[in-house]
């Protein structure tokens, strides 16, 4: 894989960790926490996102999978897909057990890069004092690709801010601000999530 094409996956796992922890990320390290809010399940939900900062994949897509088990625990996929120039569309899957999305809650994150055999890696995020509670901070109604949306804002540190909404399929995020940046583009159910793409992000 070549510099660029690693730099786009350590940019866009650091954009899902909502952290902005970039230089842990260079290092190899584990994000410190990751949002704790609640999944938003819908068999075929998936949502695409534009990101927003000056590095990274211009978009991804973030889907809901199937059932899943590793060492006896049960828990669900969740999908996250990117298009890495010069190496195709590279997938990390996240088998998350329990209603959130947290360090915790990961048992097993899954890379898939187009040639390559998949690598897993269990309990990717597990470590003491991984896990925070998200601050809440209000409550508003977004317009988004056309639909209103019920929207709850968290903070978190460093600086922080997620928009979360249960009509958002798989991890019911609207936007996400700070050190890295993205904002939903579209969602729903069943179809191609990247059919509708914009070129920019192709």
């Amino acid at each position: 894989m070549t510099d660029r094409a690693a730099r786009s996956l350590v940019l866009l796992t650091v954009l899902l960790a909502g952290l902005g922890a970039l230089p842990s990320w260079a290092q190899g390290s584990a994000p410190d926490a990751l949002f704790g809010l609640p999944l938003v399940i819908r068999e075929g939900g998936w949502a695409r996102y534009v990101n927003t900062s000056p590095d990274g994949p211009p978009q991804f897509v973030i889907k809901q999978g199937g059932a899943g088990r590793h060492e006896g625990k049960r828990g669900r996929w969740v999908i996250v897909e990117l298009d890495v120039p010069a190496t195709g569309r590279v997938g990390f899957d996240f088998l998350v057990e329990g209603e959130r999305f947290s360090a915790k809650s990961v048992l097993l994150m899954r890379l898939r890069v187009p040639g390559r055999p998949p690598t897993d890696t269990p309990a990717p995020f597990n470590k003491p004092g991984a896990d925070r509670q998200p601050h809440p901070l209000r409550e508003s109604t977004e317009t988004v690709a056309g639909r209103k949306l019920e929207v709850k804002e968290y903070s978190y540190a460093g600086g922080i801010t997620a928009q979360w909404s249960p009509s958002v399929p798989v991890l019911g995020l609207v936007s996400v601000s700070g050190a890295q940046s993205f904002e939903l583009e579209a969602f729903g159910v069943g179809g191609d999530p990247w059919k509708a793409a914009t070129a920019s992000g192709r």
